[in-house]
């Protein structure tokens, strides 16, 4: 805020001339800062993911090693998605999931096409090197999520720890190379 003449705060915020830059980051590459202010967000806003002793986790989950999307205004993290590589058995041979994760944008960068942005570059890495990709996510977030061209698919087709999860379960890519039902032992 910039004080007025007569000495009052004007609310309206000044123009910033921050640029917002898009990156790309193997696990190992991902800068410490950004990995930081991920697991921040991850600890507020899905407090489950860190229970017992992963609640003194300092260092995001690399097995297996995900690849970071990130929109930040240097060391500062705006958006993130990541994208686990997975293989599993299916009907035909082995199918290849992009399994989407950590999927956030901080509130103050809302609605400015920061989560679209990390998610349609998320997407383009899926159809490089994966067969099909897999989400879960709350149900307010599935508009979101449709709009950019994932698909809901029906419950029961994922099983985590041999039960369903109270997540909607989205795949981008043909739905129908997801193997039914693909058993997990985690989501992500």
């Amino acid at each position: 805020m910039t004080p007025t003449k007569d000495g009052d705060e004007d609310p309206s915020p000044e123009p910033s001339n921050e640029t917002v830059e898009d990156g790309t980051y193997p696990h190992e590459l991902l800068p410490r800062e950004l990995e930081i202010q991920v697991l921040a967000f991850v600890r507020i806003v899905w407090p489950d993911a860190l229970v017992g002793d992963e609640r003194f986790r300092s260092r995001m989950w690399d097995v297996p090693p995900p690849t970071h999307f990130v929109r930040s205004v240097g060391d500062l993290l705006v958006s993130h998605a990541q994208v686990f590589d997975l293989e599993f058995a299916g009907d035909e041979g082995t199918v290849r999931i992009g399994g989407v994760g950590a999927v956030m944008t901080y509130p103050q960068f809302r609605r400015e096409g920061h989560g679209s942005a990390v998610m349609r570059r998320a997407a383009e890495h899926i159809e490089a090197v994966d067969d099909v990709g897999v989400l879960f996510c709350a149900e307010s977030n599935v508009p979101f999520y449709s709009g950019l061209g994932w698909s809901r698919l029906e419950p029961g087709r994922v099983v985590v720890r041999g039960a369903m999860p109270d997540d909607v379960v989205m795949a981008i890519g043909d739905p129908d190379r997801v193997p039914t039902p693909l058993r997990l032992d985690w989501s992500w």
